[in-house]
């Protein structure tokens, strides 16, 4: 059977339950995986986490458990500042390399586009990896400054994986 199984939560989520369809495996093409992979990380950059990263340093296993899924609070940062554009790259990889094990590779980088007015543009580009597959998957994130919220979509290009 060819395809790729849902993850659990689209498993949990797939509808009624009766005998028919409980007895059917539903496969995902490569393009739907792609789909619930940008759904995924657009639910989970939307996520604000609590615990400030310090206070983990000496609970090695805490830091990479739920208690850091999402991103930290940027409201304090200035967007127009270099160095914390690139600290929000940096957290947008180890939050994805951290917590989306279907990714791996994961490099984030803003991209200035021409009349994108109060909103940044994000390319985060990685290796998907599912059981023998991998594939090279690029998604454009926009965050919202005055909201803080990302949207995802896999992008229309390919981003370069080396250098």
């Amino acid at each position: 059977m060819k395809g790729f199984t849902p993850g659990l939560f689209d498993r949990l989520m797939g509808g009624d339950n009766t005998p028919a369809q409980s007895d059917l495996v539903v496969r995902l093409s490569m393009d739907a995986l792609k789909d619930t992979v940008a759904r995924d990380l657009e639910a989970m950059l939307n996520t604000r986490t609590v615990i400030p990263e310090e206070l983990l340093k000496n609970f090695p296993e805490c830091s990479k458990s739920i208690l850091t899924y999402g991103l930290n609070d940027f409201s304090g940062m200035s967007l127009a500042s270099l160095d914390d554009r690139a600290h929000i790259c940096q957290c947008l990889e180890q939050g994805i390399a951290r917590h989306e094990p279907r990714l791996r590779n994961v490099r984030a980088s803003l991209e200035l586009r021409e009349g994108s007015i109060n909103r940044l543009n994000f390319a985060i580009a990685a290796m998907l990896v599912v059981g023998p597959a991998k594939e090279a998957v690029s998604f454009d994130a926009v965050l919202q400054p005055s909201t803080l919220q990302y949207s995802i979509s896999r992008a229309r290009r390919a981003m370069r994986m080396d250098g």
